[in-house]
Formats: structure tokens, C-alpha cells, sequence
């Protein structure tokens, strides 16, 4: 995503457009978070892209999730199961 997509948008628009993915992935510190809040309750254009932006990791999560193939957990426990944990 570029926060220059939309251009209309001000600096505001950018600043949180720049932050949308740290947004979404829950990764920003409160305050922030706050501001990037306050910004999507008031403005539509970057509350649609925000809003894009979720539906396409939900879809994503949902369809695009691939069970390993046997084989491979099978040697995945067989590895773990050799490893020494040092504490």
C-alpha cells in the first residue's frame, strides 16, 4: 500500500495510511493507535481503505491456508523431538 494512492488525501490521510498495516496487525503503541483511531472515525476515505484492507486479510486467512503435507509434520515432530532445549 502507498499512502500516496488517494490523491486527495492530506497529510493526515498519509500519516495513517502509512500506518495502516501496523494498525491492522496490532503492532502500534497506544498512542498512535489513537491517533490513527481518531483519523478513520472522521474521515471516509481512509475508513474504506482500512476497511479494504481487513476484508483482504480475512479472505486471504480463510482461502489461502495450505495444510502441510504429512510428510512434512511428520519430520517436523521427528526433528523436535532431537533437539536438546538449553535454559
Amino acid at each position: 500500500m502507498s499512502a500516496g494512492d488517494n490523491a486527495e488525501c492530506g497529510t493526515q490521510c498519509q500519516e495513517a495510511l502509512a500506518q495502516l498495516e501496523r494498525y491492522l496487525d496490532g503492532e502500534l503503541p497506544n498512542t498512535t493507535l489513537d491517533e490513527i483511531k481518531t483519523h478513520l472515525a472522521a474521515c471516509y476515505p481512509c475508513t474504506d481503505r482500512a476497511s479494504f484492507e481487513e476484508q483482504l486479510r480475512a479472505i486471504v486467512r480463510r482461502d489461502c491456508v495450505d495444510a502441510p503435507p504429512p510428510s512434512l509434520l511428520v519430520r517436523i515432530r521427528e526433528h523436535l523431538a532431537t533437539v536438546h532445549i538449553e535454559g
